[in-house]
C-alpha cells in the first residue's frame, strides 16, 4: 500500500506535467480554444434564458424568474458535458501517438520515468487544460444564484461529474494512443468509444429497459411498481445522473435503486423486485463506473508503454552471462 501511495506522488510530481502544460499554453490555440470554449457556453446559456423569458411573455404564463434560471442553468449544464466529450478525446488522443509519430517516443522509453509516470504525466498533461475549461466556466454558471433557484451542492456534484466524465474519456483517448501509431487512429477510436459509451450504451440500455419491462408484465401482470426501475447502462449513464441532479422532483424509478435491484435489472430478472443492499443513486453508480474504466484504460496504457520499454542494461547483462 505504502509504494502504490509512493508511485502516485512521484507520477504527480512528474516532468512531463510541466513540459506539456507549458508547450500547450505558449501557443495560440489554447487561449483560442477557451475563448471558443466560453463564448459557445455562454451563447447557447444566453438563448436558453431569453427564449424562456420570451415564451413566458407570449404565453401570458407566471413562470418566474426561478424557474427560468433553473432551466437555463440545467440546459448549460448538459451543453458542458457535450464540449467536455467534444474536447477530452482530441486532446488525450495523441498524447503518446503523436510521440511516436515525430519519433521521440523512443526518448522517452529510454529516461528514467516510469512507464506510470509516462502514462500519467501525458494523462495530467491533457486533462489539465479540460479542467482549465471547466473552471474557466464556473463564472457564467455563477449568475443562477441571483435567481435563487440551484443550491451550491448541485453545482458542486454537476461539475465534479464532469471532470470524473472528462477523465474517463480521456483515460480511453489515452489508451487508443497508447495501443497505436497514428494520431488519426486513436483519435478515430477514441471518438467511436465515447459514442458507445456515451451514446450506444443508453440506447441498448433503454431496448432492455423495456425488455424487461415487458417480461415482469408477463410474469405479475399489467401493475407496474413505481420502483420497477431502469436498466443499468441508462441509470449510471452521465446525462440520467444530470437529471436527477438537475430535477429535484425526478420520478422515483430515477431517484435511487437497490444493489440487489440493480443486479436484477443487469441480468434481466423478471422476480419481485429486491430491496437487498444500499440504495444507490444515479450519479453515485455513474461516478463509480466511470472511475472504474477510467482505472482499467490507465493500468492497460501502462502495461503497453512498458512493452515497449527498453530494459535495463545491468539486466540484459546478467541475462547474457
Amino acid at each position: 500500500m505504502k509504494g502504490i501511495w509512493l508511485r502516485l506522488v512521484r507520477g504527480l510530481d512528474n516532468p512531463i506535467v510541466l513540459q506539456e502544460g507549458m508547450s500547450r499554453m505558449r501557443t495560440w490555440r489554447a487561449p483560442l480554444a477557451i475563448t471558443l470554449y466560453l463564448g459557445l457556453l455562454g451563447a447557447f446559456g444566453y438563448a436558453v434564458f431569453v427564449v424562456g423569458v420570451i415564451s413566458s411573455q407570449f404565453s401570458h404564463t407566471t413562470e418566474s424568474a426561478t424557474a427560468i434560471g433553473a432551466a437555463t442553468f440545467d440546459a448549460m449544464t448538459v451543453f458542458e458535458l457535450v464540449l467536455v466529450l467534444l474536447f477530452a478525446p482530441a486532446l488525450a488522443a495523441g498524447a503518446i501517438s503523436g510521440e511516436k509519430e515525430r519519433q521521440t517516443f523512443d526518448s522517452l522509453l529510454v529516461s528514467r520515468v516510469s512507464a506510470f509516470g509516462i502514462v500519467w504525466g501525458k494523462l495530467v498533461a491533457s486533462l489539465a487544460y479540460v479542467l482549465l475549461l471547466v473552471v474557466s466556466a464556473i463564472p457564467l454558471f455563477a449568475f443562477v444564484f441571483i435567481f435563487g433557484s440551484i443550491e451550491p451542492d448541485q453545482i458542486l456534484l454537476t461539475q465534479a461529474l464532469i471532470v470524473v466524465t472528462a477523465f474517463t474519456v480521456g483515460s480511453v483517448a489515452l489508451f487508443w494512443s497508447a495501443l497505436y501509431r497514428r494520431t488519426l487512429a486513436a483519435t478515430v477510436s477514441a471518438y467511436g468509444s465515447a459514442f458507445a459509451l456515451y451514446g450506444l450504451s443508453a440506447a441498448l440500455g433503454y431496448l432492455l429497459t423495456y425488455l424487461n419491462t415487458v417480461r415482469y408484465q408477463n410474469a405479475h401482470g399489467s401493475n407496474l411498481p413505481p420502483d420497477l426501475g431502469l436498466h443499468p447502462l441508462v441509470y449510471g449513464n452521465p446525462f440520467t445522473a444530470f437529471f436527477t441532479l438537475l430535477v429535484p422532483q425526478a420520478p422515483t424509478f430515477v431517484g435511487s435503486i437497490h444493489l440487489g435491484r440493480l443486479l436484477q435489472l443487469l441480468v434481466l430478472d423478471d422476480g419481485p423486485v429486491s430491496q437487498w443492499g444500499p440504495a444507490i443513486t444515479s450519479w453515485q453508480l455513474s461516478l463509480c463506473t466511470q472511475g472504474t474504466l477510467a482505472v482499467i484504460c490507465v493500468f492497460g496504457a501502462v502495461l503497453l508503454v512498458r512493452g515497449r520499454r527498453a530494459r535495463p542494461l545491468r539486466r540484459i547483462a546478467v541475462k547474457a552471462s
